[in-house]
């Protein structure tokens, strides 16, 4: 066993042992059946020479597993010594090689925890990321044990498609009631990345020609009436193998690449080694169905997890400590293939989701490290922490040593560590064995939670013609407030003067925790853009001049610093309580005047230049969640901009009607600001009863909500009965009502007793109340009652999939930020949950951590 946990019932990263033995082939065949599928599993397990025997080794199991039966070198053992309260099996070996056969059953129908082997919608299928091979059959469920395996399946003929991982060597008939099918995959690989499918499914098919010219087959498979929503995720798998052949080298390895498409699916999809399983809501889109957002989406998870096959699968995680080597240095990749269109743009919406996101993660109780030194609960390090702020620390290798040097690293580090199991170390050790000059105290990225500060300071001597830029970086522990050790952190930088001419760009690594940057031959202050592009994941601390804001947002060529600049500008004027609100109207009015001309040029980013910044982001700028002013504030900002740009909105919202992503963008902008106007009520209705896609739909509605029109909960209504049979445009519907600032107690009741409310498909519990939980305007607005439901609905979820519970508590993770008396009443609906005797490990650590 890697770890074993400790008394106070954590693991510790040291506390890793590295497997005393190798498993080189599984052989396992199922007789699958949706009540009670048998499972039959043979291999080989060879003891390392330098351990002395006998030597007992841990095959996982769990208490989902019956009808158990056991040989060791084909004498049959009694089971019932051997089995811990965690349903492993402990075997003591007296040979060097002793080969195992184990017989057990398992009820996918029975599982509705989606770990292990499941049913879902008629559907056969498995997840095992990260233990849930363990609810299959025993064996040693850890990554750093890597085994090539076959798999044979039988099932009757009404489950006409027979999937696992790898190649397909042969099917076949039984009988006239049972057929079969083996798979064998020729590379080796821990057994979270084994998957299986049985089901009635139908299949769109194309190839991709590999550069040594032999073709690999793709197939997308899915339900009858999913089907003909997949053609844009077979074209997006196409166009992402393409790139990573072209981006780094990697061709695919396998003749066959199946995906398929499922209904319930606790994560978004998973990388299985030649068979991806895909949450139905990352791989179908259609224009009536998907929003642009949507589509893009879908093109970046089927990137993401094709990308896996290298850094994931061939190359993997020694434990699950270092769970960020796969998921971080994928999310990079992912983020590099879809900065291809567009890149500014997509950066911006990459930082804008880690701001949002990761950046209140890391402040929070629920923060830890990229790599952890102790966990309470594997499940709950797949965070926004472990894969974006972990993609951020990969981006800081190619900003630091340059696109050459990091890839001639991650080439090192796929040549040195094919077919092994390793961590974030292995990876620094290839990036510095090409680039000597990286900095040692890089890992310490890895190893420190918290979001870095950078401290801004300037000085300008005239006499001198010097310009001095102090730089301070502070890293304070959000848990003990300790302060940390300072990080290596790129800065990209330019100096404008006052008409807008860039003096100069350039990237200065700040590694101490305070270096002075002096500039001379400066005949003027200048106005200093920092952080371009955004070079690391930091806040910046820095008084910058309203004045010197509009000159960055009027000739600033960096996308992200330009878009930053009228975030920062906005949001300076919204927090300054000095300024009338006719004032702050004005000024970012002012501010904005000069956009509107641009947006005929570039509408899509003009579009992201006229939004003000996401509630969420201001919200997490207060000391408390004492919310409700600055909405109000906002909101009569957006009328009084709605108002002086009345005819520009008009104008934008009439010109761009054409079908291009751009278009709706920027006219779903002026939709925005034209329906917060009262005589405009019915504008946003006219667009929901015209439109012919998802994106206008979504933006209608969402006005409508937002606004509290009359008609608004009538139209709500009227697209649940239009979508009815579709499930995601369902979970579309309850999320919408979920997030609806004007939420009401009774809109919960009403979705309580809704016919289509259902928590045990994660994706509509997501829906509900992970959208109410997100809905921070009606948290503050209702109090006590809103989370008391809230945390009702997270006990009944656990009891059916905890996974899915554990991720649904965020909302409490604001606990010290809440004004009295309601901290203490939601402090108590915590320790209530937490005092419930039967929930799960992973809702009470997450419980815990809050508490703490």
């Amino acid at each position: 066993m890697p770890f074993t946990p400790r008394s106070d019932q954590q693991i510790y990263r040291l506390d890793y042992l590295a497997p005393t033995f190798i498993i080189p082939h599984l052989d396992l065949h199922f007789s699958l059946d949706p009540e009670v599928s048998r499972v039959r599993s043979q291999f080989k397990v060879i003891v390392e020479k330098n351990i002395d025997l006998p030597h007992t080794i841990k095959l996982h199991g769990s208490k989902m597993l019956f009808d158990i039966q056991l040989k060791i070198d084909g004498k049959e053992e009694d089971i019932s010594s051997l089995l811990d309260e965690a349903g492993n099996l402990s075997l003591t070996l007296n040979a060097r090689e002793q080969l195992i056969e184990i017989k057990n059953s398992v009820s996918p129908a029975a599982n509705s925890a989606l770990s292990g082997l499941y049913l879902s919608r008629g559907i056969i299928c498995s997840d095992c990321e990260p233990q849930g091979f363990r609810n299959i059959t025993f064996f040693p469920d850890r990554p750093d044990v890597m085994t090539q395996c076959r798999v044979t399946l039988e099932a009757d003929q009404c489950y006409p498609i027979l999937l696992s991982n790898g190649n397909l060597i042969e099917n076949g008939v039984l009988d006239e009631a049972r057929h079969y099918a083996i798979w064998e995959d020729p590379y080796p690989k821990p057994t979270y990345l084994f998957a299986i499918v049985a089901g009635d499914l139908q299949f769109i098919e194309d190839q991709h020609i590999r550069p040594d010219g032999r073709p690999v087959q793709l197939r997308i498979y899915a339900s009858k009436e999913n089907i003909g929503a997949c053609d844009f995720a077979l074209e997006s798998l196409k166009k992402a193998m393409r790139w990573d052949e072209d981006r780094f080298g990697l061709a695919c390895d396998l003749d066959f690449y199946n995906v398929v498409a499922v209904d319930d699916f606790n994560s978004g999809a998973m990388e299985n080694k030649g068979l991806n399983l895909f949450n139905t809501s990352c791989i179908l889109a259609t224009k009536e169905q998907a929003t642009d957002r949507d589509f893009r989406f879908v093109e970046a998870v089927i990137a993401h997890e094709y990308f896996h096959n290298w850094t994931g699968n061939r190359i993997t995680c020694q434990d699950w400590f270092n769970l960020s080597l796969k998921e971080s240095l994928t999310v990079f990749r992912e983020q590099e293939f879809m900065s291809e269109v567009e890149p500014g743009i997509r950066r911006i919406e990459d930082v804008n989701f880690l701001r949002l996101h990761q950046f209140p993660e890391d402040q929070g109780p629920l923060a830890h490290a990229v790599r952890p030194d102790k966990l309470g609960s594997i499940e709950n390090i797949y965070t926004t922490t472990t894969y974006e702020k972990g993609a951020e620390i990969i981006r800081l290798y190619q900003t630091i040593l340059g696109r050459e040097g990091f890839d001639r690293g991650f080439a090192r580090y796929i040549k040195e560590f094919d077919g092994m199991a390793v961590t974030v170390d292995d990876f620094y050790a290839a990036m510095k064995m090409e680039n000597p000059r990286l900095f040692e105290n890089f890992p310490l990225w890895y190893s420190q939670r918290g979001t870095p500060k950078v401290q801004v300071a300037t000085e300008y001597y005239p006499d001198k013609r010097e310009m001095r830029l102090s730089l301070k970086q502070f890293l304070f522990d959000p848990v003990t407030n300790e302060l940390q050790e300072p990080l290596p952190i790129p800065i990209k930088y330019a100096f404008f003067n006052r008409q807008g001419e860039m003096l100069l760009e350039e990237t200065y690594t700040l590694t101490m925790a305070h270096q002075c940057l002096i500039f001379h031959n400066i005949d003027e202050v200048p106005v200093i853009s920092l952080l371009r592009d955004f070079s690391a994941p930091v806040m910046v601390d820095y008084s910058q001049s309203i004045d010197d804001l509009k000159i960055l947002i009027q000739y600033e060529r960096d996308y992200f610093a330009k878009w930053d600049a009228a975030q920062k500008l906005v949001e300076r004027l919204l927090f300054n309580r000095e300024l009338a609100r006719e004032e702050q109207i004005k000024m970012i009015g002012d501010a904005f005047a000069p956009l509107f001309d641009y947006a005929y040029q570039e509408p899509g980013f003009a579009a992201l230049l006229l939004t003000l910044p996401d509630n969420d982001h201001l919200f997490d700028r207060l000391e408390s969640e004492e919310i409700l002013p600055l909405y109000q504030i906002k909101r009569e900002v957006e009328v009084g901009l709605a108002t002086r740009f009345q005819k520009h909105w008009q104008a934008l919202y009439d010109r761009f009607q054409e079908d291009s992503i751009a278009a709706r963008a920027i006219k779903n902008v002026a939709l925005h600001y034209l329906s917060r106007l009262p005589h405009e009520s019915e504008l946003a209705v006219r667009e929901y009863e015209k439109a012919d896609n998802m994106t206008d739909i979504n933006a209608a509605l969402t006005a409508l909500l937002s606004n509290q029109n009359p008609k608004a909960k009538v139209i709500l209504e009227s697209f649940y009965h239009r979508y009815e049979d579709d499930a995601l445009l369902v979970d579309r519907y309850f999320s919408l009502l979920g997030r609806n600032p004007n939420l009401t107690m009774d809109d919960v009741a009403m979705v309580s007793n809704h016919p289509a409310f259902d928590l045990k498909n994660p994706n509509r519990a997501r829906a509900i109340v992970g959208s109410i939980g997100r809905n921070r305007i009606a948290l503050a607005r209702i109090g006590a009652p809103l989370y008391r439901w809230i945390g009702a609905e997270i006990v009944k979820v656990d009891k059916i999939n905890a996974v899915t519970a554990a991720r649904l508590v965020t909302p409490f993770a604001k606990l010290s930020r809440l004004p009295e008396p309601l901290k203490e009443e939601v402090r108590a609906i915590c320790q209530e949950m937490l005092n419930i005797g039967e929930i799960s490990h992973n809702l009470s650590d997450q419980l815990k951590r809050i508490l703490l």
